[in-house]
């Protein structure tokens, strides 16, 4: 308990966005569902990261400083906190996969994913969603390498160090692996799981645009990681970091606001035919109207 407790105060940020992950995923996918990534990302990326430390495979070769050892939990010559961080970003890069694979559907202010069991099970989301976690990386681990420099301190070193700010290759190679190989998983374990008309435990369907948060916990990840590197003033990795998300950022608010991403009424069936429990739920009382109607209108789609 004491090592739990001194490692939630060395690392708050990342306890931080694991609360995050947990409320998010719990109120969208359930209980259940959430225990199961949590656990099994966590176990596949430690499992990687003890892999790496000891050959090189598949994050390519580093070793840890254990500086922290005694002041932080350590698993199996890992720190605690390092695997779990795959948890939630695993997470954030599965639900922005949803976010720009399915139709969307929206009143007010209240956006939904209409989603269905083909969608989430589908290649091009998973492979998405690798490809999205290694772009968070893109920003994360250029900045663990300078931990010297804030309050993550100097944990460990690649060997030999690589051509991207200091990390090689071959270490986002291996964060697309795990995702790659997890997210699949994850997903037909959820279907066997939740399919049928039951609500997930935990799940609140009513709750106002609760597909979009995980996204948002995705963009917060990625704005704490750049603001980090202007902070300590690493400006050549902050700046690539900003020209990497500048273009896909503005691809994400493409999809929200073009008039073609917006589901018609058999999307909306085939949505709650997957999953019947939301069909009580007050946004669609007025789904036989026509969906454009609930969408901005602009010119030029």
């Amino acid at each position: 308990m004491h090592l739990l407790i001194s490692t939630i105060e060395l690392r708050p940020y990342v306890f931080v966005f694991l609360a995050s992950f947990l409320f998010i995923s719990i109120v969208n996918f359930g209980v259940r569902t959430t225990v199961l990534f949590a656990v099994l990302t966590y176990a596949v990326a430690l499992a990687c990261e003890w892999s790496s430390v000891h050959n090189g495979f598949p994050f390519g070769l580093y070793h840890y400083i254990e500086a922290t050892r005694g002041r932080e939990i350590w698993v199996f010559g890992v720190p605690f906190m390092d695997s779990l961080s795959f948890t939630f970003l695993g997470f954030a890069a599965y639900t922005l996969a949803l976010l720009v694979s399915s139709p969307l559907y929206r009143r007010g202010w209240d956006l939904r994913l209409l989603d269905t069991w083909q969608i989430r099970r589908s290649p091009r989301v998973w492979l998405m969603a690798a490809l999205f976690m290694v772009m968070i990386d893109f920003v994360v681990d250029p900045l663990s390498v300078l931990g010297d420099r804030w309050f993550l301190g100097k944990i460990f070193w690649y060997d030999p160090p690589g051509p991207h700010f200091g990390v090689p290759i071959s270490n986002y190679l291996g964060w697309y692996f795990v995702a790659a190989v997890t997210i699949p998983i994850f997903v037909f374990l959820d279907a066997r799981i939740n399919r049928g008309g039951q609500k997930p435990a935990g799940a609140l369907p009513s709750l106002p645009s609760r597909a979009l948060m995980g996204p948002l916990l995705y963009a917060g990840i990625a704005m704490f990681g750049i603001t980090m590197l202007f902070v300590i003033r690493a400006y050549e990795i902050a700046w690539a970091s900003v020209f990497i998300y500048l273009p896909f950022a503005t691809l994400i608010v493409h999809i929200l606001t073009r008039r073609d991403s917006y589901g018609d009424r058999e999307a909306v069936e085939r949505h709650l035919a997957d999953f019947p429990y939301e069909r009580a739920l007050p946004i669609w009382r007025d789904a036989n109207e026509s969906v454009a109607s609930a969408v901005p209108r602009k010119t030029g789609s």
